[in-house]
C-alpha cells in the first residue's frame, strides 16, 4: 500500500496541474477573445476597403462615360466642320460655276 505521504504528494502534484491546466484555459480563452476582436476589427477593415474600391470603381466607370460622351461631342463637332467646310466648297464652286458661265 504507498504512504500517506506519497498519496499527499500525488494528490499535490495532480492539483499543480490542474492549477496549470486552469491556467492555460485562461490564458487561450484570453488569446481566443484578443483573435475574435482582432477578426471583427479586421473583417469591418476589410468591408470598408471593398467599398471604397466599389467607389473608385464606380467613379472610374463615371469618369470613362464622361470622357467617352466628350469625344463624342467633339466627334460631333468636327463632323459639323467638315459640313460646314463642304457646303461653304460647294457655294464657292456654284458661285465660280456661275461666274464661269455669264
Amino acid at each position: 500500500m504507498t504512504q500517506p505521504n506519497d498519496v499527499q504528494h500525488q494528490v499535490g502534484e495532480l492539483e499543480n496541474r490542474i492549477h496549470k491546466f486552469i491556467h492555460l484555459h485562461d490564458t487561450l480563452r484570453a488569446q481566443c477573445q484578443e483573435l475574435l476582436s482582432e477578426n471583427r476589427r479586421l473583417q469591418l477593415e476589410l468591408d470598408e476597403e471593398r467599398a471604397k474600391s466599389r467607389r473608385v470603381e464606380e467613379g472610374y466607370r463615371n469618369l470613362q462615360d464622361v470622357e467617352q460622351q466628350a469625344a463624342r461631342q467633339r466627334v460631333a463637332g468636327i463632323k459639323r466642320k467638315i459640313g460646314d467646310i463642304i457646303g461653304e466648297i460647294d457655294r464657292n464652286l456654284t458661285l465660280i460655276d456661275v461666274q464661269q458661265h455669264k
